[in-house]
């Protein structure tokens, strides 16, 4: 099932956050959600720089952070050939997958926001909004989708 809200995505309740990054061993997740996460829960952004120094994420594939005590998990898609711009194939093909794992590890709640709708520079309405629907509506798993970010501190 899929929901689309407003609000702030790091505030959110849910059991997991997902973000699209880029595939590879890229060294940047400076910008954006990545930034912001990294400033957040340090520890993640550490793990999956390891796990991608290995060379193993490629396009469409997915790695996952589990929730600690005090932070929600994390499901990082490859949604993107570089840090610029993400690909349907590449999203389509990890967004399967974020559906697939959620139903086979019976996840409660994932949020996410409009991966590839933003910085990666896909058209949220025309592409990715109707893939989200088509690939995360079927599953048990509750995807919230940040449809509209709103961080109070970045209004002040």
């Amino acid at each position: 099932m899929i929901r689309f809200v407003s609000g702030d995505l790091l505030a959110a309740t849910e059991d997991y956050i997902a973000q699209g990054v880029a595939e590879g061993n890229q060294e940047g997740l400076g910008t954006g959600l990545a930034y912001k996460i990294s400033r957040k829960w340090p520890d993640v952004q550490a793990a999956f720089k390891r796990h991608a120094r290995r060379g193993r994420f490629r396009g469409g594939e997915i790695w996952v952070c589990p929730p600690e005590t005090e932070r929600p998990g994390f499901v990082y898609l490859a949604t993107q050939p570089d840090m610029y711009h993400a690909t349907l194939p590449y999203l389509r093909k990890s967004v399967r997958r974020l559906a697939r794992w959620a139903d086979r590890n019976s996840i409660d709640s994932v949020a996410l926001p409009k991966i590839g709708g933003g910085l990666g520079k896909l058209s949220w309405q025309d592409d990715v909004k109707p893939l989200f629907i088509e690939h995360l509506e079927p599953g048990n798993c509750r995807f919230v989708v940040y449809e509209d970010f709103r961080n109070d501190m970045e209004q002040l």
